[in-house]
């Protein structure tokens, strides 16, 4: 699922009158926007550290309709400040921050936040019905270079009511992005990349009414966000491995078939059920996935996710007494696809690419139980057991049996002749029960094993060139799969 940006809705929040910082334009700024349409705001503060919004907690409490209790997402509080930086991030100042509310001849109405130097978005502690999860949330330092913008539209669409979110960020716009937990910090770097001739990165994604529910459909991206220096950071601000850090990883150039690339979101329609349900559908291509470490990178090609069809999701929180979080359960799978075009490795810029190493697919997923019923895949995200823990457990089960199509293709610039080599084989996977803890320490990242165990067959195994097979080489049958609960997984930078 397409992650939803924290700043979809900035421009709203930067344009609201509740604020009660806005100033009147003087006759030289009125001079500025003569004969143009719309009316244009600008938004400063008294405040000299720029705080432009300070809450307290911020709670969302789920109804109670299974009797069970009431469960809540809390948030500490939220502060927004708006600042001027110089070219090495230090704050030299206040921002003002100007918002231009525009109707179009198409009867479209834009509310559009510019001129924007610095941003600053705190979030507090983030827990599950009073049991912590993080100790507080920062995109801190969020730099907007040249004419970068955040846009809400609000369309005037033949089918209805629908609002735009567009964020359009020019080369070297970014911020860094933080959580604590347990006493150390999880830090980024996230950078704006344009596609290459472009001088600006573009994202958009819309909003609009599905019956008794909403609907968010994915729309473009045009250029790559770029998560840069994965470190944790200990009470000080410094970085636990030195100069070393876990490398950089980056996204982007998606497009989608917006027809079929949404999720829709509504209240649970069981009366006795809590929590929210909706569908899930995406024909997606991402042009580029990378990993990237000194200075150089694998990259996966034109990443495909199509659901070939609607799946159905509920999610709910939950607290049963000693761990609180939020569970979700995923149905209807019956053609599910992943592909990846090529994997290839290349420069730190993506140039001097190399010839790929070949494409891998997984298709036609289907999860079924039996009297081929529609089975699930349940995942849970839980804080962890113990008074004052931080971090979180991560539960995966699977109700029914799992399996898909395995393909793996060689590089056909590698052997001449067409088709391309290929193995393919049919995975089958029942039992499946995946829990395991995830905690950031200053020994690195902790991946702690509560349970893990399956069963799997490896059927059809074949080699060949699509059209001529050596053979089916046979299956392989791996029953009761297990890792020894408390082994543990650590991961840091090399030394």
């Amino acid at each position: 699922m397409k992650k939803i940006c924290l700043w979809a809705g900035l421009p709203l929040l930067l344009s609201s009158p509740l604020l009660n910082a806005m100033q009147v334009l003087d006759d030289a700024g009125m001079a500025e926007i003569s004969g143009q349409s719309g009316i244009t705001i600008e938004l400063t503060t008294s405040d000299p550290e720029g705080r432009l919004v300070r809450t307290g907690e911020i709670r969302f409490t789920e109804q109670d309709n299974d009797g069970e209790g009431e469960d809540y997402l809390s948030i500490g509080g939220l502060t927004l400040r708006s600042l001027v930086t110089d070219n090495n991030g230090n704050v030299t100042g206040v921002d003002t921050i100007k918002t231009t509310i525009d109707v179009d001849a198409g009867g479209n109405v834009s509310i559009k936040s510019k001129d924007i130097n610095t941003l600053d978005l705190e979030l507090g502690e983030i827990s599950f019905s009073g049991r912590a999860m993080f100790g507080g949330v920062r995109l801190s330092v969020w730099q907007f270079i040249g004419d970068s913008y955040l846009e809400t539209a609000l369309l005037n669409d033949p089918s209805g009511s629908k609002i735009a979110f567009r964020t359009v960020m020019e080369a070297g716009s970014g911020l860094t992005y933080q959580f604590d937990e347990d006493g150390v910090t999880f830090s980024s770097d996230v950078v704006f990349t344009p596609a290459t001739g472009e001088t600006a990165f573009r994202s958009e994604m819309f909003l609009t009414g599905d019956n008794d529910g909403l609907k968010l459909q994915v729309g473009e991206m045009v250029g790559t966000i770029e998560i840069q220096n994965i470190s944790i950071l200990d009470e000080n601000g410094n970085n636990i491995f030195g100069a070393n850090n876990f490398g950089d990883v980056g996204f982007g150039d998606i497009s989608v078939n917006p027809a079929v690339s949404y999720f829709t979101l509504s209240a649970s329609k069981d009366p006795s059920r809590d929590g929210i349900e909706g569908k899930f559908s995406s024909d997606m291509n991402i042009g580029t996935v990378f990993y990237r470490t000194g200075g150089e990178r694998l990259n996966a090609r034109n990443v495909q996710l199509n659901t070939n069809g609607e799946l159905s999701y509920r999610m709910d929180f939950t607290d049963n007494g000693f761990i609180t979080g939020l569970e979700a359960s995923i149905s209807d799978i019956n053609d599910l696809d992943l592909i990846i075009g090529a994997l290839t490795l290349s420069s730190g810029d993506g140039s001097n690419e190399s010839l790929s190493m070949g494409s891998y697919a997984i298709e036609n997923m289907n999860v079924t139980k039996a009297g081929n019923q529609p089975g699930s895949v349940n995942l849970g995200v839980y804080t962890m057991p113990g008074s004052g823990a931080q971090g979180m457990q991560i539960d995966l089960s699977i109700d029914g049996t799992a399996s898909f199509d395995l393909t793996i293709k060689d590089d056909p610039a590698k052997v001449a002749g067409n088709p391309d080599p290929q193995l393919t084989a049919e995975i089958v996977m029942n039992n499946v029960s995946l829990s395991q803890s995830i905690d950031q320490t200053k020994k690195g990242l902790h991946i702690g094993v509560v349970d893990a165990s399956m069963d799997m067959n490896i059927n059809a195994i074949k080699m060949g060139d699509g059209q001529t097979y050596q053979g089916q080489t046979g299956r392989l049958v791996m029953n009761n799969m297990t890792l020894q609960p408390g082994s543990y997984f650590r991961i840091e930078p090399l030394q």
